[in-house]
């Protein structure tokens, strides 16, 4: 192999081997790009499960309060039906009525 062509295929080589280096560079920017995208993502993710750790707590109290409420309801028609009987039993004993 003559002179000129070695010098040739060397030149190549170092051409073929920065391109790998800047290769290798441009990978790694982009990976550590991505690494902090994902890491803002996880940020806003953690804050995201905070909230929605606060409406769950909330979300249960509701519920209590509304099982609460619940177990002291009395229908309106079933309430009137009860008045009007209450009414009917003052009024045969001659009581005045409470209301």
């Amino acid at each position: 192999m003559d002179k000129d062509t070695k010098k040739e295929i060397e030149k190549l080589a170092r051409m073929v081997s920065d391109g790998f280096t800047e290769t290798n560079k441009k990978i790694d920017d982009f990976r550590d790009e991505v690494d902090a995208r994902f890491e803002q993502v996880d940020g806003r993710l953690g804050g995201i499960d905070d909230r929605l750790d606060h409406t769950n707590a909330r979300l249960l109290v509701i519920e209590r309060d509304i099982a609460e409420i619940r177990a002291h309801f009395v229908y309106r028609n079933e309430f009137e039906d009860l008045m009007g009987r209450v009414q009917y039993l003052e009024k045969k004993m001659g009581v005045k009525s409470g209301k």
